[in-house]
């Protein structure tokens, strides 16, 4: 098993090779552009290949500094978590890409579903979809007939939360200053000016320390990266537990498993 400990010393690899990755996402901009701002902006490579759900393509020719490293951002079917399990449309959405000489595939690659989550309203889905995509590079046993693996990577309760973690510090206690009854995540990112177009190297660290921190409030210090069932349904049940909203992004746990992060 390959337990990763957690802690805040850490090193940030741009030159790291990573092969091929693709980030099946639900939103069709917010996660695009910020995927997009950290690798081409922080990470310094070139292009970012980008398909959106809409079907409209903003693609550039590809040079990237490793050129064995290539990412390409898929949009999922519908934002419904379930359509995660559509691997005909996935599968479509890879092969559109080949048109421009870009051989991608679901075998030779490392697969990471970026998700919001709707405990509550979502709960049975979700469980199952945590015991099923656990492996970024290999389906996990439960999964083995399905063609396409992939990790699973929640946002606790929306991609906002990694925004807000770029730039404040003890999200684990952000209930205590936000009333999720009364205020809205978007509009509380926009009045506090938490723009895409800020994000940095130093805000990404920053996110990535409000990440480990509320993860060991939960009682997480290491994660299994061969198999995220374990430590993703911990924080699952924590949430449903939780009488109080918990802020929590699991987005930079991909750059963990890439080595981009290396954890001291």
């Amino acid at each position: 098993m390959d337990y990763q400990i957690l802690s805040r010393n850490i090193k940030l690899n741009i030159n790291k090779n990573i092969g091929k990755v693709i980030y099946i996402v639900e939103g069709e901009r917010r996660e695009i552009n910020l995927l997009s701002k950290i690798f081409k902006d922080i990470l310094k490579y070139n292009e970012i290949i980008t398909r959106t759900r809409s079907g409209k393509e903003s693609f550039s020719y590809v040079n990237i500094q490793n050129e064995n490293s290539k990412i390409v951002i898929i949009n999922s079917e519908t934002s419904n978590i379930s359509s995660i399990e559509n691997t005909e449309f996935i599968d479509e959405q890879i092969k559109n890409i080949k048109q421009y000489d870009l051989d991608f595939s679901y075998e030779d690659a490392a697969i990471f579903y970026v998700f919001d989550c709707d405990r509550l309203n979502d709960e049975v889905i979700t469980r199952d979809l945590i015991q099923k995509f656990v492996n970024s590079r290999e389906p996990s046993v439960e999964n083995r007939f399905d063609s396409i693996g992939g990790m699973l990577l929640l946002s606790y309760p929306a991609i906002e939360t990694f925004i807000i973690s770029n730039f404040e510090k003890n999200m684990h206690r952000f209930n205590e200053r936000f009333d999720f009854n009364t205020q809205k995540l978007k509009k509380y990112i926009s009045d506090n000016k938490y723009d895409d177009s800020k994000l940095s190297k130093d805000t990404v660290e920053n996110a990535f320390y409000e990440m480990i921190e509320s993860l060991n409030q939960i009682g997480l210090n290491k994660i299994n990266l061969d198999n995220t069932a374990e430590f993703n349904e911990k924080i699952f049940d924590y949430e449903i537990k939780n009488k109080k909203q918990y802020m929590l992004s699991l987005l930079l746990i991909s750059f963990i498993d890439l080595g981009i992060v290396e954890i001291q």
